[in-house]
């Protein structure tokens, strides 16, 4: 499918905010509620618009958040399936993504106490130990994302959505259910929410808006199908000589139309950034560009790209 003007402006405010009112948003692509609906539903049939999420920052709730990088040896395709399949038995693991290049596979982990992540990296070190060639965890401290851009030559709106604080709030199971089933799709109506929540609906909007205002929702966003647009994602590691000019770093990427997520890690790379682009060509020259000018302090990068997330419950990134 062909996107024309219309299609990238939806899939462009969408990004800035999924959750945004039908009107709203067909004020802003100067379409009919009508139309715009019908394009965004055409979007999804197409399988370009996978997802309309939230970002939460669960750190709110007590979560630390570790994330797992694997390379395999001796895996068959039929074998990743069945680890997909099995990795979604696991509550706690949030999220799964399909990486190519110096790592096969992501996955993240939400946990209460490091205990639980020990016990879910034993169970999966006694199943697969053998098939895992090298592995690497690291924790997520602060994690800043940005409304993807990219299709858009002219949209300079650049929202910072930031997670990780780990400033505690007081939270019930209600709470969190709600996070769990609203943020798989904010453009469902409230009453399937409120149905399987087990909450009036009034309730459900009530505490939304306080998630909203106690910044435990940081953002709605949306999960497409690059490929399907011309694009490859990648995740890119910056390692550092020197940290002086982070914070230009950050207001450079921040800025840069490609770019939309820089996070900090503890045991990870010194920078570690997300970015949509058309092929590995243009990646590697958007990254020589950067290296020259910061090459008083970056050291070097390491690239990889992500294929799909065969599984994704909480955008806690």
């Amino acid at each position: 499918m062909k996107l024309d003007i219309v299609d990238k402006k939806i899939l462009t405010e969408l990004e800035l905010n999924s959750s945004i009112h039908l009107n709203k948003l067909a004020k802003k692509v100067n379409k009919s509620p009508e139309t715009t609906s019908y394009r965004i539903q055409r979007l999804k049939e197409e399988g370009i618009l996978n997802r309309t999420h939230l970002i939460a920052d669960m750190s709110k709730f007590g979560y630390t958040t570790f994330r797992v990088y694997i390379k395999w040896q001796y895996m068959t395709l039929q074998d990743k399936s069945d680890f997909y399949t099995y990795l979604k038995q696991i509550p706690q693991i949030w999220t799964t993504a399909q990486l190519h290049g110096k790592w096969d596979l992501g996955f993240f982990v939400g946990i209460k106490h490091s205990k639980e992540f020990k016990k879910i990296w034993n169970q999966i070190e006694a199943l697969y130990k053998e098939k895992i060639a090298e592995y690497k965890i690291a924790i997520y401290s602060l994690v800043h994302n940005f409304n993807k851009t990219f299709l858009l030559d002219n949209f300079d709106c650049i929202l910072q959505r930031s997670s990780g604080e780990q400033l505690e709030i007081p939270h019930d199971e209600t709470d969190e259910n709600i996070i769990y089933t609203y943020g798989k799709d904010v453009r469902q109506p409230l009453h399937k929410v409120a149905k399987e929540v087990g909450v009036s609906i009034e309730t459900v909007r009530k505490r939304i808006k306080r998630l909203e205002r106690e910044g435990v929702i940081v953002g709605y966003k949306t999960d497409m199908d690059l490929s399907k647009l011309g694009y490859q994602g990648y995740r890119v590691d910056f390692y550092l000589k020197s940290t002086k000019r982070n914070k230009e770093i950050f207001e450079y990427l921040k800025n840069h139309k490609n770019f939309y997520q820089i996070n900090e890690s503890i045991g990870g790379a010194d920078i570690e950034t997300e970015i949509i682009i058309e092929n590995l060509v243009l990646l590697l020259e958007e990254l020589e560009k950067i290296v020259k000018r910061f090459k008083d302090v970056i050291k070097y990068f390491e690239h990889y790209g992500y294929t799909g997330f065969p599984s994704l419950s909480i955008v806690a990134d």
